[in-house]
């Protein structure tokens, strides 16, 4: 029951929004590129032959390429890399090194205006993860359900910087990522 009050709630918030906002900067139909830095969270993670890969927070670049709907929605397609310190612990020993990550992504967004400069953004997606740590001799691709929420604001015609957080469902000691960015619209 209450699911249902929470689905019924938020569709009731994104069609009230959509029928009486302001008209918002993206308009459908409009490319964008956004480029942006990001710093990951780090994960610990427990392998089943009980070693421990305990890593640092990182950091990286990302670019999105993405295409305005109507309605406020987008689809996108992304790729990241990013870099963090990974600590392998096994047997009472320990073994440091740099880990690499390439993620490619293809997301549905949906920007919910909340002023003529201000928008929230949701998005869902499926990522691809490529995580390469050389001297512990791990080379592992996954796959699996990426989401996100950020805040947009609208610097001109051409122009918005954003936040966003980006969540997924691969597990491995890159963890989650903030990113900020500018996105340029053509």
């Amino acid at each position: 029951m209450i699911d249902k009050i929470i689905i019924a709630s938020f569709t009731s918030i994104i069609l009230t929004t959509t029928a009486i906002a302001k008209e918002h900067h993206a308009k459908a139909g409009e490319f964008y590129i956004v480029t942006k830095a990001l710093m990951t969270t780090s994960e610990t993670i427990k392998e089943d032959s009980g070693a421990t890969l305990k890593a640092d927070v990182g950091g990286g670049i990302g670019v999105d390429v993405g295409y305005t709907l109507p309605y406020h929605f987008a689809v996108e397609v992304d790729t990241s890399y990013s870099r963090n310190r990974v600590t392998l612990s096994e047997n009472g020993e320990k073994e440091d090194d740099l880990a690499s990550y390439w993620t490619y992504a293809m997301d549905v967004t949906y920007t919910l205006p909340i002023t003529h400069h201000i928008g929230i953004i949701g998005k869902l997606g499926y990522e691809f993860e490529q995580e390469k740590i050389k001297e512990l001799d791990i080379d592992e691709k996954d796959n699996g359900m990426v989401y996100g929420a950020g805040v947009e604001y609208h610097l001109s015609d051409h122009y918005e910087m954003l936040v966003e957080y980006e969540g997924s469902t691969i597990e491995s000691p890159r963890g989650s990522s903030l990113y900020a960015g500018v996105k340029y619209i053509f």
